[in-house]
């Protein structure tokens, strides 16, 4: 089998030239006594059971030996990593599954976005921001999002002449280029080494976990950093993975304390096996914000942080704070702004300091006096406003309106009665008691006498010149 083999390569190499050794050598496998008829395998002698073909890559199965041949058998624990962070790489029953992922925070190299239907979405305004470190994408901001194309002029090279190296969609492969020429006279065998070494440089170049070596014209392998993580320049932060060195190979593990950090207090930074996940954490739990002059403020129960709910979230004063239940944020009461709960610039409302005379207020008790019309006033000020009938007098103040002043309603004037605006003597006809009256318009120094029941305060205010003990006309 050796030989036909052999002179099959070296014919197709003459008419076709080196590419097509890939597709021979790779196809081409011819069952024999003593052989294993596995693709990858080393056909000149069998394996020893319980071996694992260390050459397959992760894809839900695994390679072992079994009555000196390898088989496939399902691994689940073999999960092929997509290089999508909008995916859950698992798998099922020896097949790869590739689960899409949606609302939770993605980072692609720099960038960080938000899963929608299995993809990463960036925001961005230039194509410089949407770097995905990735050397199979072309990357550009369209329409304000990053977008990741496949690129067709890809050079993934991994500096290794053993391997023809591609990409499968987004995701960089180095297929073994098993029977292609390396170095000085070598040959490339099935696990992507140049055998037939002249010197050091014809192997592949070292790496964080392995060593390689031309040593009696073969290269040789040596693993290295066993089980130690690869540096963190190889590492992406925040993806709930880790690659560690595994038998001279970069394998990736699931590393549940490398979760991806949103930023929010209001959520939870955790790990769901290989996906990194957001959830919000429970309403009222503390969360930093710069909406409280604390620091401090609460969860909402999805994932934001309100600074108050009322002003004694704002923890007091001085300085004094009130609550802005509308946007939920705390303001102080000496900005020299109107906001919160304030009816004018740093006064009323939730504020200690009360509003004076001119200012604008709602209740009686945003204000140094009191509330009228929406306008704090003063019966000191010396000026007529608010509703005062006159300067200081009238309205709300507790001094009525002398005769000649001008008035809103009788009750700004002390004698109860305005006529045209003007506050007037009392009269025994002005249907107002005032004056000397003992009752409305009678009694007194009017010449109407009070009738039986109306009030009197001597005999003579009385029709019946007697006024009772109850001070009632008789």
């Amino acid at each position: 089998m050796t030989n036909f083999a052999t002179s099959l390569r070296r014919s197709t190499v003459r008419s076709y030239g080196l590419a097509s050794i890939f597709v021979i050598t790779s196809a081409m496998v011819v069952s024999a006594p003593g052989c294993l008829d596995q693709q990858g395998s080393n056909p000149s002698s069998e394996c020893t059971t319980g071996q694992t073909d260390a050459t397959m890559p992760d894809d839900c199965v695994r390679r072992e030996c079994q009555g000196g041949k390898f088989v496939s058998v399902p691994n689940d624990m073999e999960v092929p990593d997509d290089a999508n962070p909008c995916t859950q790489d698992t798998c099922a029953a020896g097949a790869p599954q590739h689960t899409a992922v949606n609302g939770t925070t993605c980072k692609l190299g720099d960038g960080m976005g938000e899963c929608v239907s299995g993809q990463c979405k960036i925001p961005c305004t230039t194509s410089e921001e949407c770097d995905d470190k990735n050397r199979c994408t072309v990357d550009a901001c369209v329409g304000q999002v990053c977008m990741f194309a496949v690129s067709g002029e890809a050079n993934p090279d991994d500096m290794n002449p053993c391997t023809v190296d591609s990409c499968e969609g987004s995701k960089e492969s180095h297929t073994p280029a098993n029977g292609a020429p390396c170095g000085m006279n070598g040959t490339c065998n099935d696990m992507g080494v140049c055998i037939g070494c002249g010197s050091d440089t014809d192997c592949p170049v070292d790496d964080h976990c392995s060593d390689w070596a031309c040593t009696d014209k073969q290269c040789v392998s040596t693993p290295r950093n066993e089980g130690m993580q690869v540096p963190m320049s190889d590492q992406t932060t925040g993806d709930c993975k880790v690659k560690v060195c595994q038998g001279g190979k970069v394998v990736t593990n699931a590393d549940t304390m490398d979760p991806f950090n949103d930023g929010n207090s209001c959520t939870a930074d955790q790990c769901n096996e290989m996906a990194p996940v957001n959830p919000p954490l429970p309403a009222l739990s503390q969360c930093a914000t710069l909406n409280n002059p604390t620091g401090m403020g609460k969860c909402d129960g999805v994932g934001v942080c309100l600074g108050c709910s009322q002003t004694f979230d704002c923890g007091g004063g001085p300085p004094w704070h009130t609550c802005d239940v509308a946007v939920n944020t705390c303001f102080s009461c000496s900005d020299n702004t109107k906001n919160g709960t304030e009816t004018d610039i740093d006064c009323g409302g939730e504020c200690i300091d009360r509003c004076t005379a001119g200012q604008a207020c709602k209740v009686p008790g945003d204000c140094d006096e009191s509330c009228d019309n929406g306008v704090c006033v003063s019966c000191f000020d010396g000026a007529k406003n608010g509703g005062e009938g006159d300067v200081d007098c009238g309205g709300l103040c507790v001094l009525k309106c002398a005769v000649g002043a001008s008035c809103n309603v009788p009750a700004d004037c002390f004698n109860g009665v305005c006529n045209a605006g003007m506050c007037v003597a009392p009269a025994c006809d002005d249907g107002v008691k005032n004056g000397t009256e003992s009752d409305e318009d009678c009694g007194g120094s009017c010449q109407t006498k009070c009738a039986a029941g109306q009030m009197c305060t001597k005999n003579g205010d009385c029709a019946s010149n007697s006024c009772g003990g109850n001070k009632l006309c008789n």
